[in-house]
């Protein structure tokens, strides 16, 4: 968290967030880098997550839209699919808390989604999930193709990392803002054909999820945004590549890639068509992936946060966003197409 954001938080904050929302135990803290959560319980002893987002990073309208969304999956019958959204008992899905500064944090409530997270070599990891989760993955783009109204999220191309990159990366090596420059022209240039773009979740790894039971339960919306369904394809594989290859493909990083994305692929067209000319700019997204999470690193970390470990993630990243290289280069279409012959 920004250390701006930070001064502004406090135990007082997040003792009427839960006051509002009836919860009570000790928070137990899971994360702090965009929002602030916890996990509580309610007055009847279930674990739910509270969440407190400040207001320079979401508006309260756009948090309003993230719950309509859900709530739209829920009516789309993705119910089983996603941690809810839940009301305070007062009946309000938000409940604003104010900071010193006149601003505010948004406090909103989710159901715990059931199970653990899903690594790399678990008995967990292996290509029936990577199938669900494509699976999971279409069927939120079913619902989000059905949307008959204009919820209020932003165009990809208006999302802070995107629109203020060049003044997050002001430092950093020239050869970083050309490819920025070069990655936007061509995402700008891509055709938005009838099914291709939509609301989507847009970030769908697998610290967003849990497992229970062989299926997966998405939550964390915050980066809800219009874009190409491609998108949420191009994250689950990114984030699969950039974590531990697991051992049974000993060092080929292509050969776990392959497999990832025929399985993620064989999900997803179980519920939802996928035009082959998508699968062309796979790669185009894989590249983009690694500008913003840079660009949130770069935003985010001072360089005395800049841990050893943290460095050593986001040098191969700089190496290849500098070389215009996507963290894996296959065929995604030859691949496809091979595997239905």
């Amino acid at each position: 968290m920004e250390a701006s954001v930070e001064k502004l938080f406090g135990p007082e904050r997040l003792e009427d967030a839960a006051l509002r929302f009836g919860l009570q135990g000790n928070p137990k803290k899971l994360g702090d880098f965009e929002n602030y959560i916890y996990e509580m319980q309610t007055a009847e002893g279930v674990p739910v997550i509270l969440r407190l987002t400040h207001s320079s990073h979401r508006s309260q309208e756009e948090i309003e839209a993230e719950l309509d969304f859900l709530r739209h999956l829920e009516a789309e019958g993705c119910g089983k699919d996603i941690a809810s959204g839940l009301a305070s008992p007062s009946g309000s899905r938000i409940e604003k808390i104010m900071a010193a500064d006149g601003s505010c944090f948004y406090a909103s409530l989710f159901r715990k989604a059931p199970g653990g997270r899903a690594v790399p070599d678990s008995e967990a990891w292996n290509r029936e999930l990577f199938a669900e989760w494509g699976a999971v993955t279409a069927r939120f783009h079913n619902a989000s193709a059905k949307l008959d109204r204009k919820l209020a999220r932003r165009q990809w191309s208006e999302d802070d990392l995107i629109a203020n990159a060049t003044a997050y990366l002001q430092d950093e090596d020239p050869g970083v803002i050309a490819q920025l420059a070069s990655v936007l022209d061509r995402l700008h240039a891509l055709p938005r054909p009838e099914g291709s773009y939509g609301l989507l979740h847009g970030d769908i790894h697998n610290g967003n999820f849990f497992v229970h039971e062989g299926r997966i339960m998405v939550f964390d919306f915050d980066d809800l945004e219009y874009s190409w369904y491609i998108h949420d394809v191009a994250i689950p594989l990114y984030y699969a590549l950039s974590s531990r290859i697991p051992d049974r493909y000993g060092a080929d990083r292509d050969a776990y890639a392959a497999d990832f994305f025929l399985s993620f692929l064989q999900g997803y067209r179980s519920e939802r068509k996928m035009p082959e000319e998508w699968l062309d700019v796979l790669g185009l997204f894989l590249e983009m992936r690694d500008l913003t999470l840079y660009t949130v690193l770069a935003k985010k970390l001072s360089p005395e946060e800049l841990t050893e470990g943290i460095t050593a993630w986001m040098e191969p990243m700089k190496e290849r966003i500098v070389a215009g290289t996507p963290i894996v280069s296959l065929d995604f279409r030859e691949l496809a197409a091979a595997a239905l012959s």
